[in-house]
């Protein structure tokens, strides 16, 4: 009879669990369906102050051709007129997202996402393959938007391990260096997303070199001036940002880095955390029966002073003596 009296309440728990829950959900953005969806477009930006007038960048290590004999590279160089770590004025005034580290230096090896370097003589690049490597640099404002003057941009090549392989294009030829967007972007710095880009000999315009803009492989623009843009309209999710330089005829120009594709996310979720596995919850249970099995045989769960001690009297020479048998208020010797 005893059961009778705990059915009823715990069908009213249920219910009113059930209930409270329905009355205490929240839409989150983006989750309702009916919800107009987002246009992307791209806006022209307004370029960074020319704070700089006599600024400089070089490359001391590696030196151009070297072979470097280990699988990562010191990268060392010499900026003049940009002031690393230092902000940017007018960074708060952009909204958009800005390092508050300050101003650095975008380093690019091979095709991969940049680098932000803060100190000019102690930059590693680890887990390289062996082979021909190329290393790509400019700096860069606060906010990440690439500083556009002449002698503000370096590549060169360098090899690990052994002197193989050829250039992956003609690095002297039209080049496109992809900058931003890049990684995650949250809240507020997620409704303006820096578009940058770097270009090496080659010159933007109506009847010239094109930069085309895709997103999620839809063409949003055509981009004729060398100066950065935002994307708007980006929806909660992961995003593909391609860059490609387009050549006079129409055509992309050749060369492996002239099309670049990046992955952003707009407001990602937050990580969960990982489950459990089958085996560390085998290794609980099996531990919480051990625990239940060590209060029984503690003369039914005993409090009173001195029942560990008897429980801890076991046969000389266990591990488990051996560690307790210690003088009274003692901690066990580090490891």
């Amino acid at each position: 009879m005893r059961l009778r009296h705990f059915v009823l309440p715990l069908a009213a728990v249920a219910l009113v669990a059930a209930t409270g829950c329905n009355t205490k959900t929240e839409d989150k953005p983006g989750s309702d369906s009916t919800a107009a969806p987002k246009t992307v477009g791209i806006v022209k930006g307004v370029p960074g102050r020319d704070d700089f007038p006599n600024a400089s960048l070089a490359v001391l290590a590696p030196t151009p051709g070297e072979v470097v004999n280990a699988d990562s590279v010191m990268i060392k160089v010499d900026l003049k007129g940009v002031d690393l770590g230092s902000p940017t004025a007018g960074e708060t005034e952009k909204g958009i997202a800005f390092s508050k580290e300050g101003q650095h230096i975008h380093v690019i090896v091979d095709d991969k996402p940049y680098m932000a370097m803060y100190k000019t003589d102690s930059f590693f690049v680890t887990k390289l393959a062996p082979g021909i490597h190329t290393l790509r640099a400019f700096p860069s404002r606060s906010w990440h938007e690439s500083i556009k003057k002449p002698g503000l941009f370096v590549n060169q090549t360098f090899y690990i391990m052994k002197k193989e392989g050829d250039a992956p294009m003609d690095m002297n030829g039209p080049l496109l260096t992809y900058s931003r967007p890049k990684g995650d972007y949250k809240g507020d710095d997620a409704k303006r997303v820096l578009l940058d880009f770097y270009l090496s000999n080659v010159e933007l315009g109506k009847d010239k070199y094109k930069v085309v803009a895709s997103v999620d492989g839809k063409v949003i623009d055509t981009l004729t001036e060398w100066i950065p843009y935002f994307i708007e309209g980006l929806a909660d999710g992961a995003h593909k940002v391609k860059l490609e330089l387009v050549g006079p005829d129409g055509k992309v120009v050749p060369g492996v880095y002239n099309s670049v594709e990046r992955t952003i996310n707009i407001n990602p979720p937050a990580a969960a955390a990982a489950a459990p596995s089958p085996m560390d919850t085998m290794s609980g249970m099996k531990h919480g029966m051990d625990t239940m099995g060590g209060m029984k045989h503690d003369s039914g769960m005993k409090t009173t002073a001195g029942s560990t001690a008897d429980h801890m009297k076991k046969t000389p020479g266990t591990s488990d003596t051996d560690a307790m048998k210690k003088t009274p208020g003692k901690a066990p010797a580090g490891k």
